[in-house]
């Protein structure tokens, strides 16, 4: 999936971990997890219906869709 903060329109790729641990971000070779409030500074650009839901289900309900955001995949 495919974030972007909000404050400086920095795209970011981002996986969700496993077991619930996490939404890890990825600036360039350093990741880092995105904490569940953080989420108030990103937007979603593109990400797969089970991305989204597993994202609600994870807690990142505040991370919302951006105006440009693209639904990809099954």
């Amino acid at each position: 999936m495919t974030i972007r903060c909000v404050l400086d329109g920095l795209m970011l790729h981002a996986e969700l971990l496993p077991g619930r641990q996490g939404l890890v971000a990825y600036d360039g070779d350093e990741p880092f997890i995105l904490e569940a409030l953080e989420a108030l500074f990103y937007e979603l650009v593109a990400a797969t219906r089970d991305d989204v839901v597993l994202l609600e289900q994870a807690g990142y309900r505040l991370l919302r869709r951006a105006d440009d955001f693209v639904s990809v995949g099954p």
